[in-house]
């Protein structure tokens, strides 16, 4: 086992210095100047530190926002969906609507986006043409 002298503090390299060089020590700051420096570079590295936790966190908690709110607002449109499912083909007609057209009308009544069948087809025409019966 190798023993090594035991060194004073102004002969080790700090955390402010390259490991090996000791240029502070030549520039003339005395030892309180150091550890001066070294103080405010360890707090300057914990307020960073700090900041940057923060900023996690408050990042987290708006995602975890989002997801809850999109969870809330999937239960809401599903229910709808049921809702309208459970009505008979009649109350349906009554409202315009037909049994394939639920989810197309649900969302596009939460999202207000229609689907895109007016460019393919020249024009949206319910699925059920019940509704003008011949008199």
């Amino acid at each position: 086992m190798i023993t090594q002298p035991i060194q004073m503090f102004e002969n080790l390299t700090s955390e402010t210095t390259p490991a090996g060089r000791n240029d502070i020590a030549k520039v003339g700051f005395s030892l309180g100047d150091r550890q001066m420096i070294e103080l405010r570079a360890r707090y300057a590295r914990a307020e960073l530190m700090a900041n940057a936790l923060g900023d996690t966190l408050l990042w987290l908690g708006r995602c975890y926002d989002r997801l809850v709110a999109a969870i809330k607002a999937d239960f809401k449109l599903r229910a709808a969906e049921a809702q309208l499912l459970r009505m008979t083909d009649r109350e349906l007609a009554d409202l315009g609507l037909a049994r394939g057209d639920i989810q197309y009308a649900v969302r596009e009544a939460a999202e207000g986006v229609a689907p895109a069948f007016d460019t393919v087809t020249g024009g949206l025409a319910a699925a059920n043409q019940n509704l003008h019966r011949a008199a």
